[in-house]
């Protein structure tokens, strides 16, 4: 049987409701997923977005379609090896989220000119770092959190939004319209203040006035104003591509890099100068069972970063949930067993990104 997006996506939404185990009234991330996948049993009680990702392939006959791993680098590697990686969605493809796209992934099951659909394991909708199922989520396309895009293999083709990879399609249903509208419409928050179609303050006007005074007006019928409307999206489209901007990136949404080059600096409440990261205090400070704020801080991390073994906390003393949580981070990060003791090594411990207390 030939395999298809829509015979994997299929598989994918199948398993929307799924949740982890609970216990001790935390999710524990123990489920199926793990257990069923060859080569990855060993992977079960840790984050298991890209193990859900191998099995759906598994499941659905396209093992040899996706890498089969727990790591989310490990499969943006596998997919850029291949020259299968891109920053447009594709239904069928695995969407990688995250820096390096390494933090989270799921499945494209369709797009439109705004937004992704995808089905993800070790998620949530609530907004809490703690996963704990299977979900049916729409994200920006445009969100910084979206990293990029591995491309399967599959023998009839893929539906893409890349204009250098061209659109095929292997004739199924669940393909979407790729076609755009003529204007962007959604927003996006820089420094807390938000632009794009709908947005309102003073700070749209701003931004109007600032396209009028560099020349960039002509859509206007009436001059800028506080609510952002079409007129502002295709003037500050303008804008962009004087930039040397083009496709996507000059769509007429501000950006971090544009708003700036507009304004000068960037509007929005200054915020505080970050305090940094710990440094790493030695292995040998662990295994002394410390007592101190940087446990907390620690613990703090791994929680966020779908590693938690704890029961109750985190809190200052070092406990062996703190060393289970650290083993749990250390084996997303995709080290060699060996290197998964759960004693925090230099490397893994800069990895984490510890905030200064």
């Amino acid at each position: 049987m030939t395999v298809t997006p829509e015979s994997v996506i299929k598989i994918a939404k199948g398993e929307v409701g799924t949740h982890e185990g609970y216990s001790n009234g935390h999710w524990n991330n123990d489920q199926k997923y793990s257990k069923e996948t060859p080569t990855l049993g060993w992977s079960n009680y840790q984050a298991w977005c890209a193990t859900f990702v191998s099995w759906v392939a598994y499941k659905a006959g396209a093992a040899n379609l996706f890498p089969c791993t727990a790591s989310c680098l490990t499969g943006v590697s596998w997919f850029k090896q291949r020259g299968r990686f891109s920053e447009y969605p594709a239904v069928g493809a695995q969407v990688f989220y995250g820096s390096g796209g390494g933090s989270h992934t799921g499945l494209v099951v369709a797009f439109d000119a705004n937004t992704i659909t995808t089905v993800e394991g070790n998620t949530n909708t609530n907004g809490s770092a703690e996963g704990d199922g299977v979900y049916l989520r729409t994200r920006q396309r445009r969100d910084s959190y979206v990293y990029g895009y591995g491309y399967p293999d599959y023998p009839g083709g893929i539906v893409s939004a890349d204009p250098k990879w061209g659109a095929t399609s292997s004739g199924g249903s669940s393909a979407p319209s790729t076609s755009s509208p003529s204007v962007a419409r959604y927003k996006v928050t820089i420094g807390g203040l938000e632009y794009g179609y709908g947005a309102k303050g003073s700070h749209v006007t701003a931004v109007g006035k600032a396209l009028v005074a560099k020349g960039y007006g002509k859509h206007y019928a009436e001059g800028p104003g506080p609510s952002w409307s079409d007129a502002d999206t295709l003037n500050y489209a303008d804008f962009q591509r004087s930039l040397g901007y083009s496709g996507k990136d000059a769509d007429g949404v501000p950006g971090t890099s544009s708003l700036k080059a507009l304004m000068g600096t960037l509007p929005g409440a200054s915020k505080p100068k970050p305090k940094g990261y710990e440094p790493f205090p030695g292995a040998a400070w662990f295994k002394r069972n410390p007592k101190s704020p940087i446990v907390t801080a620690m613990g703090k991390r791994l929680v966020a970063e779908g590693c938690s073994a704890y029961k109750s906390g985190p809190g200052s003393q070092w406990t062996n949930a703190d060393r289970e949580s650290f083993r749990k981070w250390q084996r997303k990060l995709g080290d060699a067993p060996a290197y998964c003791d759960g004693w925090p090594g230099r490397k893994q411990w800069d990895a984490l990104k510890v905030p200064k207390v």
